[in-house]
C-alpha cells in the first residue's frame, strides 16, 4: 500500500527530529522518508561510523541538515545527552526506536548485564526521553512522540521473556502519555511493529521467514502516515490480525504458549516441555 502523509505533516512534526535508534533497520527507513518531507534530522546510535555513513547519504540525496552522536541508549546519562544536542533545535518530533532485543534463549540463561541493558534501555531510557521533551513539545503546541513497539509487548514468552514485558512497558507509558499530551496538541503514540527485516536481526541469525516480516522502508511509510492514530496503532495487516487474536482476554496461557513457539522458531530452537505441575 503506497501510503500518503497529511498535508500539513513537516508542519506539524519539523523541522527537527530526534530518532534515538538512528542508525540502520527502521530508525534508517524514518530518517530517510522524514527526509523526503524536507524534515532534518538527529541520529542517535551507538556506533559513529554507520551514523556519519548515514547522514551523508541523506544530506546529498534529499539536502536537508542531518546531525549525529554516539549515544548508549541503556546509559543513564543518554536523555541528558540527547537534551543537549538538540536544545538549539525546534525538535517537532521524537521517535524512540531503539530497544531491539539482543540475542534469544531461556531466562536462566541470559547474562544478568543483557537483562539489565534491555530493561535500561526500555524503560529507564524511554521514560526519561519523555519527561525530558514532553514540555518541549507541550510549548510548540503541535508535535509527535513515539514510542516504537513491538508485538512481543502483547504477551509474555519463552526466550525473550524481558524483551517482552519491556516493550509492554512502552506500550501502557505511550497510552498514558497519549491522553496527557493529546490536551495540548501533541501526538503520542505506540507504534507497535511485528517481524522486520533488518540488519540487527539478521546478524543474531534470527530466522523470519515464517513471520512474513517487512521491510524497513515499508513500516516507516505506514507508521508515519498514522502518527494521529494514537494511543496505539499496529503496524502491518497481518500484525493487526495477529494482535486481535493475542489481545482476547480468555487463554491467556494458550497464547502465552503460542508467541514462545514463535519465539522458539525465530531462534532456531526447540521448545522444550512443559515441566510436570
Amino acid at each position: 500500500m503506497n501510503w500518503e502523509l497529511p498535508a500539513d505533516f513537516s508542519e506539524r512534526y519539523g523541522p527537527w527530529a530526534l530518532i534515538a535508534g538512528g542508525s540502520e533497520g527502521t530508525g534508517e527507513a524514518f530518517a530517510r522518508r522524514l527526509a523526503r518531507e524536507g524534515i532534518n534530522s538527529v541520529l542517535l546510535a551507538r556506533r559513529q561510523a554507520p551514523l556519519d555513513a548515514l547522514a551523508a547519504d541523506i544530506q546529498a540525496e534529499y539536502g536537508v541538515e542531518v546531525r549525529t552522536a554516539s549515544v548508549d541508549l541503556g546509559d543513564a546519562d543518554a536523555a541528558a545527552m540527547a537534551t543537549e544536542l538538540t536544545e538549539d533545535l525546534d525538535v517537532g518530533l521524537v521517535i524512540f526506536n531503539a530497544g531491539a532485543t539482543i540475542r534469544f534463549n531461556y531466562f536462566p540463561e541470559w547474562p544478568e548485564e543483557d537483562l539489565l541493558a534491555l530493561v535500561n534501555m526500555n524503560c529507564r531510557t524511554t521514560t526519561l526521553f519523555a519527561h525530558r521533551f514532553a514540555p518541549r513539545l507541550i510549548k510548540r503546541g503541535r508535535g509527535g512522540f513515539v514510542l516504537v513497539g513491538s508485538v512481543a509487548g502483547f504477551a509474555g514468552s519463552t526466550h525473550q521473556s524481558v524483551y517482552n514485558a519491556s516493550k509492554a512497558y512502552d506500550w501502557v507509558l505511550a497510552e498514558g502519555l497519549w491522553r496527557e499530551l493529546g490536551i495540548y496538541g501533541v501526538d503520542a503514540i505506540a507504534m507497535v511493529i511485528g517481524a522486520t527485516d533488518t540488519p540487527s536481526h539478521r546478524r543474531m541469525g534470527a530466522d523470519l521467514s515464517a513471520h512474513s516480516p517487512m521491510e524497513a522502508a515499508d513500516v516507516a511509510d505506514e507508521a508515519l502516515a498514522n502518527l494521529h492514530n494514537g494511543p496505539t496503532y499496529v503496524v502491518g495487516e497481518h500484525n493487526r490480525a495477529a494482535s486481535e487474536f493475542i489481545l482476547t482476554p480468555h487463554n491467556r496461557g494458550a497464547i502465552v504458549s503460542s508467541m514462545s513457539e514463535s519465539s522458539a522458531g525465530i531462534a532456531g530452537d526447540e521448545m522444550l516441555p512443559m515441566s510436570p505441575r
